[in-house]
């Protein structure tokens, strides 16, 4: 039973790797959404008394095409989180269950607006028409259910992980309420060790 705390005589290192990503852009006429793309990985240490420590990074892909030009829009975002987290379980974390709550400490957002009209090409490349954009902070949370094989000390772990940036506004920009503020979410799957 996952409702009450493991005993506390176990520690465990988790890793994690996105699988899907699920954030999208807002689609307009004229724009069409293709599969969002997700890269990172994730890293735990969790303490005998369940209470864990880690770290995430990740780049999350978003595209749109240009029906009429033939043309694809990037939104690229990165984010670094850190976290802590608390596991609860049976006694030997045969089935367990870790929730999360983490800091943005470092990311960045960076956009192909060349053809999205109102937007200012100040911060930007105005030969590509590249506009970047810096953290200001955010938030991260996740939760993990993993199950031991045969109490071997190996666990398959399944995730779900969501971030919530904040990012500086260009300036002299008129439309740039959708990009100031990044929000994407993942599936993971990952092992794990108990020892």
């Amino acid at each position: 039973m996952l409702i009450g705390c493991s005993n506390g005589n176990k520690n465990q290192i988790q890793v994690h790797t996105s699988i899907h990503e699920l954030s999208v852009n807002k689609e307009s006429d004229g724009y069409t959404n293709k599969p969002s793309k997700s890269s990172g990985y994730g890293l735990r240490y969790i303490l005998q008394n369940q209470w864990g420590v880690g770290f995430y990074s990740n780049e999350t892909t978003r595209t749109q095409s240009v029906d009429k030009l033939s043309k694809e829009i990037y939104d690229i975002e990165k984010n670094n989180v850190v976290d802590v987290s608390y596991t609860f379980g049976t006694k030997n974390l045969d089935y367990y269950l870790s929730l999360g709550y983490g800091l943005v400490i470092s990311g960045s957002r960076n956009l192909d607006y060349s053809q999205i009209s109102g937007l200012s090409a100040e911060k930007s490349d105005a030969k590509m028409g590249i506009l970047d954009l810096d953290l200001m902070g955010g938030t991260s949370m996740m939760y993990d259910f993993g199950y031991q094989f045969w109490s071997s000390g190996i666990a398959l772990n399944f995730g779900y992980r969501k971030q919530n940036a904040k990012y500086d506004q260009p300036g002299n920009s008129t439309s740039t309420s959708n990009f100031i503020t990044g929000n994407n979410s993942q599936y993971l799957i990952g092992l794990s060790l108990i020892y």
